[in-house]
């Protein structure tokens, strides 16, 4: 009752409302030799380099009934203030969203007052790098104010609680774009790896303050920060 393959048989289709959601979550795994990250059905996912237990750049949690995350996406309509996630989880909108697990990749869609979304998670075939494609259309037929942001809990380790205090963020300034780089200088892995979150647009603005972004006691589903 939740969904099934598409016809073609390359996809499994999950449909979920705010009183339909999986048992558990049903995820994806996409990974290439060196890189790879689990995405539920919710868009809720972790992410590792070389070693999925060793070296996991966002935490893991071992918990199916909350289905928690190091990884979000949100939008937010600047002129009423309403903020929503293009995934399921963390802030869930109103109405239904369509998840599709393929093959490498993980498709998120949803309408939310007359914005459709499409978030197409994906690992690079050959590179430790995964992509994020965010496609918006405007449905209202009134021009629209939006705006987008990711968040990233860099842990850089096996468990936020050994490294956390070890991990520098700085902000790094590519052409086009924005992002920031994290460096954990006291790993057991190996030499320090820098990682990175980075957004094509030349209108944004990044943090690396945990507290900031989230809120004292506060939770991914209503960020302080929006």
């Amino acid at each position: 009752g939740f969904g099934g393959f598409s016809e073609d048989g390359s996809e499994y289709v999950i449909a979920m409302n705010e009183s339909k959601v999986t048992p558990a979550p049903w995820s994806n795994v996409i990974a290439n030799p060196m890189f790879g990250s689990v995405i539920s059905e919710s868009g809720q996912a972790y992410t590792w380099y070389e070693n999925a237990h060793e070296y996991r750049l966002t935490p893991w949690d071992n918990d199916p009934v909350s289905d928690r995350s190091g990884e979000a996406f949100y939008l937010r309509d600047e002129e009423s203030g309403h903020v929503w996630s293009p995934t399921p989880l963390p802030a869930r909108g109103r109405g239904h969203y369509l998840t599709r697990h393929g093959f490498g990749y993980s498709v998120f869609e949803h309408r939310e007052g007359g914005i459709d979304s499409q978030l197409t998670m994906l690992v690079a075939k050959d590179a430790p790098v995964k992509l994020f494609l965010l496609t918006l259309t405007n449905t209202s037929g009134r021009t629209r104010k939006l705006s987008t942001t990711g968040y990233a809990e860099l842990i850089l380790g096996d468990l936020r609680q050994k490294s956390a205090m070890h991990v520098v963020t700085r902000v790094a300034t590519p052409p086009g774009g924005c992002g920031i780089f994290a460096t954990n200088h006291y790993t057991s892995s190996g030499s320090p790896r820098t990682a990175f979150f980075g957004v094509t647009g030349v209108h944004c603005s990044v943090t690396g303050d945990r507290r900031e972004f989230i809120g004292r006691n506060g939770s991914l589903a209503a960020p302080a920060v929006l």
